[in-house]
């Protein structure tokens, strides 16, 4: 995947730093991929489209205990992490690890980016264990948060965005096909969390990578639109995903 190697080469530190910054941000979307996979005490799993750790690190805050194999194509990206027990970097279409290496595989907020998700799809259930599960999180397609990315983003970082984002519906066909069973297809509107709009803006600027040309007003007007608003004194983002999940037979 060249566009997301491009990408995060140019951007994964600014990405990194932004939920080491604000860790609880979206401890929400964590929490709600790592529901989807069967974490026995002790299971080695893979987490694919790794980066700095972020999910990693949520797992083990969540009592999901057990190595994690962390793969990305970002050098930049992976560089720094230190929650895995093998950093790899490969072609996430030729997973370098045998069949059944690993209890389970996850993918988070990564594979908007592939050309051919169904093709990495088919590579993580392969490399998972029979019995173990895959799990997939990512933006629905035509939601809120799908329009800021391929525009707002898009307008406003110097890689640009152009999200291939899906819905329910089409990430179960794309599962069923690569041989899954038992599978989960959900969207769920859930919230990224701040302590004050402030920490919402800078949190955005970071983790994007806005150019430094973007004004906070701009950042704030966008945000607005996508709902960010105050609850009981903390702040919140809609953010509205697709979780999708099967087991490996």
């Amino acid at each position: 995947m060249t566009e997301y190697r491009g990408i995060f080469d140019a951007r994964g530190a600014h990405y990194n730093l932004a939920n080491r910054r604000f860790p609880e941000a979206r401890a929400e979307e964590a929490r709600n991929l790592l529901g989807h996979l069967k974490l026995a005490p002790g299971a080695t799993w893979l987490d694919l489209g790794a980066g700095g750790g972020f999910l990693a690190e949520r797992a083990a805050i969540e009592g999901h205990a057990g190595p994690v194999v962390g793969c990305d194509e970002s050098i930049a990206f992976l560089a720094g992490a230190s929650a895995y027990a093998l950093r790899t970097i490969a072609s996430f279409r030729t997973l370098p690890y045998p069949d059944a290496a690993f209890a389970a595989a996850a993918s988070l907020a990564a594979l908007h980016h592939a050309e051919d998700p169904e093709a990495i799809v088919s590579e993580m259930l392969r490399v998972t264990s029979p019995g173990g599960r895959i799990a997939i999180g990512d933006v629905v397609a035509g939601s809120p948060a799908s329009r800021f990315l391929n525009g707002f983003l898009d307008r406003h970082t110097a890689t640009g965005h152009a999200g291939r984002f899906y819905g329910a519906d089409v990430w179960q066909g794309m599962l069923v096909r690569a041989g899954g069973r038992g599978i989960r297809s959900q969207s769920v509107e859930l919230h990224w969390r701040f302590r004050g709009a402030e920490d919402a803006r800078t949190f955005s600027r970071e983790l994007f990578g806005l150019v430094p040309e973007t004004t906070d007003a701009e950042i704030d007007v966008a945000l607005e639109q996508l709902g960010l608003s105050a609850d009981a004194g903390r702040w919140r983002l809609p953010w509205t995903m697709v979780f999708a999940s099967a087991d490996r037979v």
